[in-house]
């Protein structure tokens, strides 16, 4: 017995050093929740080579995560310096950080399991030992009885000793019905063993497993902790240093005589639009206010408010109004640190700006991280409502959702302010820490100044609508 666990631990430490591609064919990763379940059920008996193979990986993902968490220690040093490529990193560090919340449920369930196998084991264990005993003490007491029975020439007496051939054919049958009657139970016993040895072996298995998922445990919920603590400093030192950078630049439309010709040709068709009676929601619905305005939840400068949601998701004209700006020029997905968003806002990705007429009163609308190709083109009439993009995470992002601004532009009508717009993206209001100083709440409502949309809007942080 004991060459039995010697050899199976044996076979547990060799799986345990062999490199990732040797069990990758299992494809673990994605099917982590049926592994789990199987490999700390007594059935992992059946399936020994996966098991053990999963376990290697089980504790693989966490020493590698712990791993990749002394290399993020080592950057976070020197933050300022790395903060770009940290900040780019950063959709991988929160993918680590969901992955890790996935397997610390599974080696908590697996655990739960491993207990409930490891009793069930310890209890076939001790009746298969008393059907043992049973069985083998039957066996000693048949061959101490046939011993007697061959010695004492007792077989040859019983056979001599027939009446008539008949009777001598029934005899030697029922000799040879308790001869194999015999083999039987040997069977019986042999197999009782083999199912003894495996159920001690699987037992000594999942002890193995069960303090090694207790230890991974441990290390993937301070490995989760840690991670969560650095992506919050990341971000921080991101958007103040982005806040900074923004304060500084001056967003000029590029081609400002192109627009200002295509705004004269439709003067006409400014004149006639009709303000609407208030704002609509720029997402009907299925979205959540995942940051609110002026401050990220982390810290860092907001200047709009963003609605999560599913890339493709529709995105509305608030108002009745005219497409002033558009940008086109970046892909679907970005990154934090990326500055895509030229020749309209840097970082803000694919852009819609509209200019609106809301009763009576003429607002900027800024929408950024749109959908590649999506964006409504430069001068096109809109009416509240209509389709103006569709919800991507391009630019300065981690995952998609809209920013939406809005700009208080005063009474002057959608076709005066059009005929005499200078291309400031910003409608005065600039941008970064700057742009703090032109909320409408702490200006008197002068315009240009920067409304808060969740007010406007009526929605609040953290719900879904």
């Amino acid at each position: 017995m004991k060459k039995i666990v010697i050899r199976f631990l044996l076979v547990i430490l060799v799986l345990s050093l062999m490199p990732y591609t040797e069990y990758k064919a299992y494809d673990f990763e994605a099917n982590e929740e049926y592994y789990s379940n199987l490999c700390s059920s007594v059935e992992a008996k059946n399936h020994k080579e996966e098991c053990s193979a999963y376990q290697a990986y089980v504790n693989n993902k966490a020493n590698q995560a712990q791993s990749d968490l002394n290399d993020l220690r080592d950057q976070l040093k020197d933050l300022k310096a790395n903060i770009l490529k940290l900040a780019a990193d950063v959709s991988k560090y929160e993918k680590q950080i969901e992955e890790l919340n996935k397997s610390i449920a599974n080696i908590e369930k697996s655990i739960q399991i491993s207990e409930d196998s490891i009793a069930v084991l310890k209890a076939n264990i001790e009746e298969r030992q008393a059907n043992i005993n049973e069985i083998d003490t039957f066996i000693q007491n048949r061959m101490v009885s046939m011993q007697s029975f061959v010695y004492l020439n007792s077989y040859i007496d019983f056979i001599v000793g027939a009446n008539d051939f008949v009777d001598l054919v029934r005899r030697i049958e029922g000799i040879n019905d308790i001869t194999n009657a015999d083999k039987q139970e040997i069977e019986r016993l042999t197999e009782e063993v083999n199912a003894f040895n495996a159920d001690k072996e699987e037992l000594e298995r999942q002890v193995i497993v069960l303090e090694e998922n207790k230890a991974n445990l441990v290390k993937n919920r301070e490995t989760v902790i840690e991670l969560q603590d650095s992506v919050e400093k990341i971000l921080l030192e991101y958007r103040t240093q982005e806040a900074e950078l923004m304060a500084k630049e001056s967003y000029i439309a590029s081609n400002l005589d192109e627009i200002q010709n295509k705004l004269k040709s439709i003067s006409a068709a400014l004149n006639n639009v009709v303000t609407s009676d208030g704002f609509v929601w720029p997402i009907s619905s299925g979205f959540k206010v995942t940051a609110i305005v002026w401050a990220y939840p982390f810290g860092g400068t907001h200047l709009g408010i963003d609605l999560g949601a599913p890339v493709g998701t529709n995105i509305r004209a608030v108002g009745n109004g005219v497409v002033l700006y558009s940008a086109n020029a970046c892909p679907t997905y970005g990154f934090y640190g990326n500055n895509c968003g030229a020749p309209g806002i840097n970082r803000g990705g694919n852009q819609v700006i509209l200019l609106v007429s809301i009763e009576g009163a003429t607002y900027g609308i800024i929408y950024m991280h749109l959908e590649k190709d999506t964006p409504i083109e430069t001068g096109r009439i809109v009416n509240q409502g209509d389709s103006i993009g569709k919800v991507g995470s391009s630019g300065s992002s981690t995952g998609p959702h809209l920013h939406i601004e809005i700009h208080y532009l005063g009474t002057k009508s959608i076709a005066d302010y059009a005929a005499s717009w200078n291309g400031d993206l910003s409608f005065g209001n600039k941008w970064g820490n700057a742009g703090l100083n032109r909320r409408c709440d702490y200006n008197g409502n002068v315009a240009p100044c920067r409304k808060n949309p969740a007010k406007v809007f009526g929605i609040q942080y953290g719900q879904y609508y």
